[in-house]
């Protein structure tokens, strides 16, 4: 019995948005069968054979008729079921309804199909844009007379070559801001021609503070840069350059790491780079004491072009002057031209020890390292060994025999890797970083400024032997080989027929050393598909 049986009011916890009562079902109405009915189940029953299954499933008619006595109860029982559950029902159905229209159109045959596409438009560059900054005149720290210890003086003005295989090529020279009547560097671009634009420039410097020569390539700009090499230990000035070429500011953080890790520096973060400008920093200044350097240089707003300068005396000798390129970091790294000489004893002299040659490398996350030194003649020696993290390493390069080298260094973290080569003779001393360098393919013009020798070194990645002109030359260079070509100063083209090339112009004289590492092309500026 129900409270509404019992005539009990609802609560609001009990209403019903259907207000018919809820009742309880009925029982089956029991049916007796009429005499014809029996008198039909006998006829059946006599005539059933044994095992017919027609006898197992018919039905009489008093039993279909209780049947239909017990399904007109349950059918009243569940009326009251139905209405409770009449919404939800509704709200399962809306679904399935949804899901049924996203899965079947996928079900839809393809000629019924509708496809909608929206209208778009590729919009290209006007023309490949490709600019250069070259480092600009040299530079050091203090004026000759000694009056200002702390100005940024020059010492001689750059040559400058250029590369170009066609389009439209200018040059513009930034400004230093501070330092009046100062120039910076050339800052060059190609408009119209998609191939690469190489520029590089060389300084001949003969002061009575500083003497030695330098080939430098103008870099490409980016946001993030490293310099392997440079020196703020006593007798050791290192200037960094920072360019911004672009029309909009930069923000500069600069990073020297040494052989105890990054150095703590105060005043090297959100430098602030005007367009069309260059920075100059003494590095002793955020960074003193450094004998072993690399730096890090890295922009945001807009990519800049950064070198190193490098001064060496030592009392009142001079101990030569070079400029050091940006590389990018990868976990691998071809070094081609190291020139290695035999030993001249003058590495044993107190402060000398900076005359052997060394390979500088350093893994900001450390790593497993191995190094490969390749000669002209194909013989390879082979080492290796563990880096630690953030920490600047030089490995003396003096015991290995003497000649031109090409460095592969290969790591599992990201490196940067740079080789100091040296000149010594009795009419004075020089030195030279070779940066580490990454394959070029395709038809290039490699930009030689003038200098003492100019020869290219080539060295192959390819597992394939492959033919190469150089200077309208036709050359041959193995598997893997590496090929040295005397060069005159000038637009030098070298025409490569298959893939994987890193090329380097290096300069010698008795007391002279020189030369850089061609980088490749960075990524060249692509379409934007606009949409309407």
């Amino acid at each position: 019995m129900t409270d509404r049986d019992e005539g009990a009011p609802l609560d609001d916890s009990q209403e019903f948005d259907d207000p018919s009562p809820i009742g309880e079902p009925e029982p089956p109405r029991v049916h007796e069968p009429t005499a014809e009915e029996l008198a039909v189940e006998a006829e059946a029953a006599e005539a059933a054979v044994e095992g017919d299954i027609a006898s197992d499933v018919a039905l009489t008619d008093r039993e279909a008729a209780a049947n239909d006595a017990a399904e007109t109860g349950r059918r009243r029982g569940r009326r009251d079921l139905a209405r409770w559950s009449a919404r939800g029902a509704a709200g399962v159905a809306a679904l399935a309804l949804g899901v049924g229209a996203v899965l079947g159109a996928n079900a839809l045959p393809d000629d019924l199909r509708v496809a909608s596409t929206a209208p778009s438009t590729l919009v290209q560059p006007a023309s490949p844009l490709q600019s250069r900054v070259c480092a600009g005149p040299a530079l050091r720290v203090g004026t000759a007379d000694g009056e200002d210890a702390l100005a940024i003086a020059p010492l001689a003005d750059a040559e400058v070559a250029i590369g170009s295989r066609g389009g439209e090529v200018t040059e513009a020279q930034l400004v230093v801001p501070s330092v009046e009547g100062l120039s910076g560097g050339d800052a060059i671009a190609q408009r119209g021609e998609a191939s690469t634009l190489s520029a590089a420039q060389s300084l001949d410097v003969d002061v009575p503070a500083v003497a030695g020569f330098a080939a430098s390539e103008c870099a490409e700009t980016r946001l993030d840069q490293w310099l392997v090499g440079g020196s703020t230990r006593t007798g050791r000035q290192t200037v960094l350059t920072i360019a911004n070429a672009s029309e909009v500011g930069a923000s500069v953080d600069v990073t020297v790491y040494g052989p105890d890790g990054p150095v703590e520096s105060v005043g090297s973060t959100g430098l602030a780079i005007a367009p069309g400008t260059e920075t100059v920093l003494d590095l002793a200044a955020i960074a003193p004491g450094v004998a072993d350097a690399v730096v890090h240089v890295a922009a945001s707003g807009a990519p800049v072009a950064a070198h190193l300068q490098q001064t060496t005396t030592r009392g009142l000798e001079r101990g030569g002057f070079d400029v050091i390129d940006p590389v990018v970091i990868g976990t691998s790294a071809v070094l081609p031209g190291v020139r290695i000489d035999e030993p001249s004893g003058l590495e044993t002299q107190t402060g000398f020890h900076d005359t052997v040659p060394v390979l500088r490398v350093l893994s900001p996350t450390g790593g497993a390292l191995r190094l490969a030194f390749q000669s002209g003649d194909g013989t390879v020696l082979k080492s290796q060994g563990e880096l630690e993290a953030g920490i600047v390493t030089d490995f003396p390069l003096d015991e290995l025999p003497a000649g031109t080298l090409a460095i592969r260094v290969e790591a599992d973290a990201p490196v940067v890797a740079g080789a100091r080569t040296v000149a010594t003779s009795s009419e004075g001393l020089d030195f030279d970083w070779v940066a580490g360098g990454q394959a070029r393919s395709g038809l290039s013009a490699i930009a030689v400024p003038p200098g003492p020798e100019a020869t290219l070194h080539i060295v192959s990645l390819s597992d394939a032997e492959q033919q190469i002109t150089v200077d309208g030359e036709p050359l041959t260079i193995g598997a893997d080989g590496v090929l040295e070509q005397r060069v005159e100063p000038g637009s030098v083209e070298v025409e490569v027929e298959g893939e994987q090339l890193v090329i380097g112009v290096g300069y010698r004289s008795e007391s002279e050393v020189g030369g850089f590492t061609a980088s490749p092309q960075g990524p060249a500026a692509e379409g934007v598909l606009v949409l309407h």
